[in-house]
């Protein structure tokens, strides 16, 4: 084999690499065009690099020892930067989305060596077919998969690293088949067989995978719908209030009239002044918010309040929210309600004086909330996130999903008996840069 068909051979897999990296990217740490210019040097750096290393071990070994030694430091080149370079996510998380690429990648490998009966890097024809069927794969990821995986991946905030064992396995297996089959040097049709079923094999395991997250996704978002919907119950509730309080304002007004006009014939029209005065201060305090101008925010802070005065909690707030279109109301009620929810349960396992501080306002294009809640002293975090160790919360996933929806960020920490969350949210919510 010639170096310029090595070459050629590393140069076309690497293009391949360079543009699955741009495109599996789920939370890039970069924009479009600056993920693109890493990966595309990276691939032309490994190149050469590549070609080093398989024209040393072709001299020293073999040409499957070769291709495989170049194989496997290109899996560790293009890992360590998709997951510390271009992705933003967590490093095992990112490991999980890169193997199982890889993985495909490789079958795809395999069943062009199968179809073709070869064994190396092989000829133009054979790379013209790994094109195809990467081609093939790539729309069908990118205008059917993408959006999806995109959810699911998103999602997922725990056992990744689990999957990305699993993924890690899938793919050693399917690397070391595929070198087996070069050092054969036959075809068998038994081998091809295997090959074949540990393919379908590799496939089946992702569809499981994928078919888990969905599954966890779906409960996700059952759990949520089910923490907003009393919440909606308590809006109603409060509009019912409002519609009453107007109903016995209606009833009354006839008495106020009188009130009135008995003034109005004693001319005594400093008393009418005061009296409507108090009048007026009394009907605005029927439909004042408690809280804030915000009545999505304001009903549930309102609920909290009364179940805190219920369960002997102290509650402060410090809110300076209006009505905003950049940051909906059903994402707003979704993280107040469930830092409400854990403060609460917070407190109820704390010891001592039981409080709840809560500060919402703007801070120049960003709304920050934090919220200050007593707890007990022994709260377990893993990977910066608290732990429940007695129920399976779903709290923190849904405030750290709905937050990335703004590109926002959330912090936990514990220390002295008080818990603290704080969410800081842009504005404007986060537009897909790819």
């Amino acid at each position: 084999m010639s170096a310029l068909g090595i070459l050629t051979g590393i140069l076309a897999n690497n293009i391949f690499q360079s543009i699955w990296l741009c495109c599996i990217v789920v939370e890039p740490r970069h924009g479009r065009k600056t993920t693109a210019a890493i990966s595309v040097g990276i691939s032309f750096v490994y190149t050469f690099v590549a070609l080093a290393i398989c024209l040393l071990c072709f001299r020293m070994f073999s040409v499957p020892v070769g291709i495989f030694v170049g194989y496997v430091v290109g899996i560790v080149v293009y890992a360590l930067t998709f997951c510390l370079v271009l992705s933003a996510s967590h490093p095992v998380k990112s490991l999980f989305l890169y193997t199982g690429y890889y993985s495909v990648y490789t079958i795809i490998l395999i069943v062009v060596a199968v179809v073709t009966d070869t064994y190396t890097l092989g000829n133009g024809v054979v790379w013209i077919l790994r094109a195809v069927l990467n081609l093939a794969v790539l729309i069908w990821y990118l205008f059917y998969f993408k959006e999806r995986l995109f959810r699911l991946y998103h999602e997922m905030r725990s056992n990744y690293g689990v999957m990305s064992i699993i993924s890690g396995m899938c793919l050693l297996i399917e690397t070391l088949f595929m070198f087996y089959n070069m050092k054969m040097g036959r075809r068998e049709l038994f081998f091809d067989v295997l090959l074949l079923v540990s393919c379908t094999f590799t496939i089946a395991v992702y569809v499981v995978v994928f078919h888990y997250m969905a599954h966890f996704d779906h409960i996700t978002r059952m759990k949520q719908l089910q923490a907003n919907e009393k919440f909606l119950q308590a809006q109603i509730d409060s509009y019912k209030k409002m519609g009453e309080n107007a109903k016995q304002t209606r009833h009354d007004f006839r008495h106020h009239t009188m009130v009135v006009m008995e003034y109005a014939k004693n001319k005594d029209y400093q008393a009418i002044l005061s009296y409507l005065s108090e009048y007026d201060k009394n009907e605005r305090g029927k439909y004042q918010a408690a809280f804030c101008r915000n009545h999505a925010a304001d009903t549930v802070l309102s609920a909290y309040a009364s179940r805190c005065e219920q369960s002997g909690i102290e509650i402060s707030a410090d809110v300076h929210l209006e009505e905003s279109e950049e940051i909906s109301d059903y994402d707003l009620v979704t993280i107040l309600a469930n830092i409400l929810e854990n403060s609460v349960n917070g407190c109820m396992e704390a010891d001592g004086k039981r409080r709840v501080d809560i500060s919402i306002g703007p801070r120049g294009s960003k709304l920050v909330i934090v919220c200050k809640n007593a707890c007990a002293g022994d709260i377990p975090f893993e990977d910066g996130l608290p732990k429940n160790r007695e129920r399976e919360g779903i709290g923190v996933e849904s405030i750290l999903s709905t937050a990335a929806k703004y590109n926002g960020v959330v912090d936990f920490s514990a220390s002295d008996n008080t818990f603290v969350c704080q969410v800081i949210l842009n504005n404007k919510k986060k537009t897909d840069k790819y």
